[in-house]
């Protein structure tokens, strides 16, 4: 289940392939799914780059009786970083020191508990767009002004402590109940370390407090595929968590072959 296909979904659908699996792509943008129809699938990877569409043509496919991997709640709860970090919370993870804003004022109140510079994020959003280091009152004033000329689904505040790791941060993935591997990604200019944006990726030996965190977490959100942004300056931070997971800067740094453990991950729930 596609809206834009990317090299990912290509290997996935060669890997399904190979593993004798039939596999069909379906462009969510191109065909129509029928609110009452019968069960097209037994299994769906749901691989769209826009949230909103993944977590409904999930449900779409969920009525039907197909299994999504991911299901529609766990993309809409890694899609929605509010609830994402509420979750991670509730659960007892470690997170960055956060706040919501849902206004001007609120946003100007929320970045003076910092004494030094804050994070400031959508509630939506990948790859790093909108994603900003405030070091004034000022900054954070314009952002706010900016987003409420936004539609409604960016227009909120996620405000946090900035962390300082020196422009890296370590993604791990997770499949099913184990964790594939580490990654490091590193900023190639500035402080954001998004593979989208240039960010340099390295394999990361795995310790047992990265498992750890990165399982719970994939718990914390009932999540079947997914990947795990954490942050390190002395101690782990689960930062993110994605609920359709990129992953061609992973196989690069790591050697894994992400889409064929994905493939004999779907053989072995089809054959459940």
């Amino acid at each position: 289940m596609i809206d834009h296909p990317r090299l990912e979904e290509k290997l996935i659908h060669r890997a399904l392939s190979e593993r004798g699996i039939r596999a069909g792509i379906l462009n969510v943008t191109s065909v129509p799914l029928p609110l009452d129809g019968l069960r097209i699938a037994e299994v769906a990877l749901i691989r769209t780059v826009g949230m909103f569409r993944g977590v409904r043509a999930a449900a779409v496919l969920e009525s039907m009786g197909v299994r999504t991997i991911n299901s529609s709640s766990t993309i809409l709860r890694c899609g929605d970083k509010v609830l994402t970090y509420s979750i991670l919370h509730g659960a007892g993870l470690p997170i960055p020191r956060s706040l919501l804003a849902l206004g001007r004022e609120a946003v100007l109140r929320a970045h003076a508990q910092f004494s030094g510079p804050a994070v400031d994020k959508p509630p939506l959003g990948s790859w790093g767009r909108m994603v900003s280091l405030v070091r004034s009152s000022e900054m954070a004033s314009q952002i706010a002004e900016a987003r409420e000329l936004m539609p409604s689904s960016v227009r909120g505040h996620i405000i946090q402590e900035y962390v300082e790791t020196g422009g890296r941060d370590i993604r791990c993935l997770v499949l099913g109940d184990r964790l594939l591997g580490c990654m490091e990604r590193s900023a190639a200019r500035g402080w954001k370390s998004n593979v989208a944006l240039g960010g340099k990726v390295r394999a990361l030996e795995v310790t047992d407090e990265m498992e750890e965190l990165s399982l719970r977490a994939a718990r914390a959100v009932e999540g079947e595929f997914v990947a795990i942004d954490i942050l390190s300056n002395g101690e782990l931070l689960v930062n993110e968590v994605n609920g359709i997971p990129e992953f061609k800067g992973f196989m690069r740094a790591t050697g894994i072959d992400v889409a064929g453990e994905l493939a004999s991950h779907v053989r072995e729930v089809l054959r459940s």
